[in-house]
């Protein structure tokens, strides 16, 4: 019989195997827009805004990978013409963040891609899915 302790360090190589894989797809299928998971992530947030600026500190709160630095990220997102950047008019000391027509569209061309990357998850069934995903919650919470 396997010994309890073997089975969760199992479980938790697989699990990092996984996302390491899966990282790897995500950001090939992305490669050709010049867009990072990261950067991806910040603009999804943003059109989820409903045409509402949002500042740095709601993206840090939004944002999957929790250890980016959403400063630099933004700066270079800026440069690329994705997002706008301007002062808050109710809070001086905040910065209001936009997504650009540009960055929508590079947002929509890429999210075609991801879409047919998500495709590989169908190798499990839509239970398995939900199981797999109410799983992953737990550990996390």
């Amino acid at each position: 019989m396997k010994d309890v302790t073997n089975v969760y360090q199992d479980f938790a190589i697989n699990l990092l195997a996984t996302h390491s894989w899966y990282m790897h797809q995500l950001k090939t299928v992305l490669r050709p827009y010049d867009i990072s998971p990261v950067q991806y992530n910040v603009l999804r947030i943003l059109n989820g805004a409903n045409e509402r600026p949002v500042s740095a500190s709601y993206l840090k709160e939004q944002v999957i990978d929790k250890g980016s630095n959403i400063t630099r990220l933004i700066d270079k997102m800026e440069l690329k013409k994705w997002v706008t950047r301007c002062l808050c008019e109710t809070n001086r000391r905040q910065m209001d963040i936009d997504i650009t027509e540009s960055g929508k569209i590079v947002l929509k061309n890429a999210t075609k891609e991801i879409d047919e990357l998500i495709k590989v998850l169908y190798a499990i069934n839509e239970n398995e899915a939900k199981l797999v995903s109410e799983i992953l919650i737990k550990i996390r919470t």
